[in-house]
């Protein structure tokens, strides 16, 4: 009689948890925005006390899995251990940094640190680098009925179980106006929308295309957005309601339009507002976002459009602080990996999976080396074009590493949510390491230290 008790309890526990999963097999709402440019999670409105005018200092941060989080948190640690002397003043190097541009995996250490500032390097470990994020999740499907319901309703994924995972066990239920209040770096967190393959970025700009309101949008799910690469995981949704906040286009977009008059290829800004744009059209009421890896991989992006908008437009109200600089630092943090392979012995060509793998890889990892020569060439634009201008690129990366034996290990880290403690920590030092042997960083350090 107990028995059939508790079967009746247990069978009505999981009905009731299935009528639940009925009304709650959504992704949640997209806050509204009543009025675009209002103040925002943008750039320009994110300051650190106590920074210099004259450094501007960027951090990119790639995808990778653990292993891209792991790699930019070392190089986090070894920005805080660098002090140099700003201004006649002592500084760390890592309270100098103003934006954080980050995709996939990288946005880990990013938005933690943004969010969290000297309490990352107590927590970071625990709370990131040492979980099992693919087996918690897991877990959440497997164990709670709930789950059951809610995944194949076509409106609610394991991305989005991703994001509560990250919402409530991560960054404890925090909203980008939490971050904006935490006074960290800027951080970008890149996605890719599916219909036009075009960056999506939570920013307040990006938001204001779609009439939302980032500040109360999670930062659990922002991160499960950038990191939704398919076809193991699904799609982040949100309502699109561009066009109805009285947006306006940006002032520098008439600069650019007037610079690209006359030619066939209309440059990475004007495709970029005519990509804002293009939320404004009524037959497109939700927008879906996976991976941002998959428009671009290392969040350099974002200093290209600054550089050709500067370049047009050099009195750029957004861009004020590079128009200030008389240093500008880019940090490429790149955990691209090569992995070793025998493809090429074989007179028989790779089986399909090893082809449909590349089908992704080859064009990510091509679009992500080609922005480090273009950053690379804006640079030396950008130096060039005023007297008493100074720019420093230093790359992050394993094919930096001179021991072809240490080279080949961590070519072998996979990507993965979850890693071994045994390579996270050798990929994290390894993260310090090469951003101290790097040949920008050091002149840096030296130009710095001797008031140059």
């Amino acid at each position: 009689m107990k028995l059939t008790s508790s079967f009746a309890l247990t069978r009505a526990a999981v009905l009731s948890a299935c009528v639940f999963a009925g009304g709650c097999a959504h992704w949640p709402a997209t806050p509204r925005l009543e009025q675009a440019g209002a103040p925002g999670y943008r750039f320009g409105e994110v300051t650190r006390p106590g920074q210099s005018d004259e450094l501007l200092v960027v951090l990119a941060i790639s995808g990778g899995g653990t292993r891209a989080a792991a790699l930019g948190y070392g190089v986090l640690e070894e920005l805080r251990r660098t002090e140099v002397m700003v201004n006649g003043v002592k500084r760390r190097l890592l309270d100098e940094v103003d934006v954080i541009s980050a995709v996939s995996g990288g946005t880990f250490p990013a938005t933690y640190y943004a969010l969290r500032g000297e309490k990352t390097f107590e927590e970071f470990e625990a709370k990131v680098l040492s979980r099992e994020f693919e087996s918690e999740l897991a877990k959440r499907i497997i164990l709670n009925p709930v789950n059951w319901f809610r995944l194949p309703s076509g409106t609610f994924g394991k991305s989005d179980l991703f994001a509560e995972l990250y919402d409530e066990t991560v960054f404890e239920h925090a909203t980008f106006a939490d971050l904006k209040r935490a006074n960290g770096p800027l951080v970008i967190i890149n996605g890719t929308d599916i219909t036009i393959g075009a960056r999506f970025s939570f920013t307040q700009d990006q938001f204001d295309a779609i009439c939302g309101d980032l500040s109360k949008v999670t930062l659990g799910r922002a991160i499960a957005t950038s990191t939704a690469l398919p076809p193991l995981l699904t799609p982040i949704s949100f309502e699109n309601r561009g066009g109805t906040c009285g947006r306006k286009a940006p002032a520098w977009q008439t600069a650019v339009e007037a610079a690209s008059a006359g030619s066939e290829t209309p440059g990475r800004a004007l495709l970029r507002a005519r990509a804002l744009q293009s939320y404004e059209d009524p037959a497109r009421p939700y927008v879906h976002v996976f991976d941002g890896g998959l428009s671009e991989n290392l969040g350099l992006a974002e200093v290209v459009r600054a550089m050709e908008i500067l370049k047009v437009s050099p009195n750029e109200a957004e861009l004020a602080a590079f128009r200030r600089a008389r240093k500008v630092v880019v940090i490429a943090v790149n955990a691209l990996r090569f992995p070793v392979v025998d493809w090429d012995a074989s007179d028989a060509p790779p089986d399909t999976d090893v082809v449909t793998d590349q089908m992704w890889s080859i064009p990510v990892d091509r679009i992500t080396l080609d922005g480090v020569e273009q950053v690379r060439d804006k640079l030396a634009a950008w130096q060039s074009a005023v007297p008493g201008r100074s720019a420093y690129f230093a790359q992050i990366t394993f094919e930096n590493l001179k021991d072809p034996v240490e080279q080949l290990y961590f070519k072998q880290v996979k990507t993965r949510l979850q890693l071994p403690k045994e390579q996270v920590d050798k990929v994290r030092e390894v993260g310090g390491r090469l951003l101290r042997e790097s040949p920008a960083y050091r002149r840096l350090i030296a130009d710095l230290n001797a008031g140059r």
